[in-house]
């Protein structure tokens, strides 16, 4: 395939986005905490927040907070981003994943799309540009005239309800890559291509049941073939074939394993936040469980056991951080050649992801169990916040154990990366590299 070499974007007006920017994200987030909170149990029957959430979200300005400015976005950093989404996920950890993995694929949109898929995408007649993403192969499309043909079903695609769009994975019939290898592509389907099933939220699945994470179904859907990319690594990519090119951003040079991480960590760290807030609101109240019967709020043994969960939080939120500003340095060196950027950096710095949602993860945990049973009940705040780390747990990004053993093997140089078969041993008697 040939690449597109991106053009500067067009002068004009800025084709959606809010009257003015949010001058503090993270503050407008923080506005619709008890607002989100209240809406709980709405949400999770609904299996996405509510209408009039939305609407909130829209004017606040948190539709726009990573799109290009070219395209009416505030272009805030990934520090920025990331607190917010923490915010959104403290009033509702569901509705925090809706609303993140519905906007954070704006950067796969303005980094590996053509400039006039872009400019289409950022004019929907919504006033905003969401997509739904999902990591698996999971239709095919047909080359036919004017494009390309496509028919599946794509599970799992994360704040849907709202999106304007859905990226879907697709095995491209009849095309092979370089190598000789199957084609598969990324594709932008816009609304009126697919349909979201209804097959999330009430008791469908454990937890994250206000996520919008509803499956898409399209069939014999034409788009044009500049809808479709080769799935690419950033770091693997000329930056001048990027959105890094294109908007001056290194932040649009394209996917990062760890970016997706620290996203779905931020969520956790928003639920640890969310548990503490509820678990401290019990002890207020609550006798501790053994003699001398005090306020939980005044027993040593809960005060330890609140000050670990709070540390255990405190500490995942800073290590999310520190990894997300690595991204943005390391994306800024290798747009300007002072330093690559390869796929074994990524892969060691998504462990500190890994590590900030295990540390998120076993605070909730540990606040779970010593609520008390009466917690475990359905419709109870820590009983949601549970189930929703839970579900967290689950995903494929976030195997602590299979990620770990691909960290390891990638410093001892046994492999390239977690993303890539182990080297072939040296036959016996072969001299180790460097003797």
């Amino acid at each position: 395939m040939t690449p597109t070499t991106f053009a500067p974007a067009p002068a004009g007006p800025r084709p959606t986005g809010p009257a003015t920017d949010p001058a503090d994200p993270v503050a407008a987030a923080r506005s619709l905490r008890e607002l989100l909170r209240e809406q709980q149990d709405e949400a999770e029957r609904l299996g996405h927040y509510t209408d009039e959430m939305h609407q909130k979200m829209l004017d606040l300005g948190l539709y726009h907070l990573l799109a290009p400015v070219a395209y009416g976005g505030a272009e805030v950093s990934l520090t920025t981003w990331l607190r917010t989404v923490i915010e959104i996920s403290t009033g509702d950890p569901g509705s925090g994943w809706c609303y993140c993995l519905g906007h954070s694929h704006v950067i796969q949109l303005a980094s590996l799309w053509p400039e006039r898929v872009q400019r289409e995408a950022f004019s929907d007649p919504a006033g905003y540009f969401r997509a739904s993403h999902s990591l698996a192969p999971a239709g095919t499309a047909k080359k036919v005239e004017g494009g390309y043909l496509l028919s599946g079903v794509s599970r799992y695609q994360s704040g849907s309800p709202y999106s304007t769009h859905a990226i879907v994975y697709v095995t491209v019939e009849g095309e092979t890559t370089s190598d000789g290898a199957q084609r598969t592509a990324q594709v932008l389907l816009p609304r009126a291509l697919y349909r979201p099933l209804d097959d999330w939220g009430g008791d469908r699945v454990l937890g994250m049941r206000a996520s919008g994470s509803n499956s898409v179904a399209f069939e014999d859907a034409l788009v044009p073939a500049d809808h479709l990319v080769d799935a690419t690594w950033a770091g693997e990519t000329d930056p001048a074939l990027t959105g890094a090119a294109l908007h001056g951003n290194p932040l649009y040079l394209g996917s990062v394993q760890s970016f997706l991480g620290a996203e779905l960590a931020a969520v956790a760290v928003g639920t640890a936040r969310a548990a503490l807030d509820e678990w401290e609101a019990l002890a207020r109240i609550r006798s501790a469980p053994l003699p001398p019967f005090a306020k939980r709020d005044h027993d040593p043994g809960s005060q330890r056991l609140f000050g670990e969960a709070t540390v255990k939080t405190d500490a995942a939120e800073a290590i999310l951080l520190q990894a997300v500003e690595t991204v943005e340095r390391w994306a800024a060196d290798f747009v300007a050649g002072r330093a690559p950027l390869t796929r074994a950096m990524d892969t060691r710095l998504n462990g500190l992801t890994l590590e900030a949602g295990r540390l998120a993860a076993d605070a909730v945990d540990l606040l779970f169990r010593s609520a008390g049973s009466s917690e475990a009940r359905p419709g109870r705040k820590m009983e949601r916040y549970a189930r929703d780390i839970m579900m967290y747990r689950t995903h494929a990004a976030t195997q602590y154990g299979a990620w770990m053993q691909g960290i390891g093997a990638t410093v001892l140089g046994v492999q390239k990366s977690a993303f890539d078969l182990p080297a072939v041993p040296a036959a016996p008697g072969t001299p180790a590299s460097g003797a």
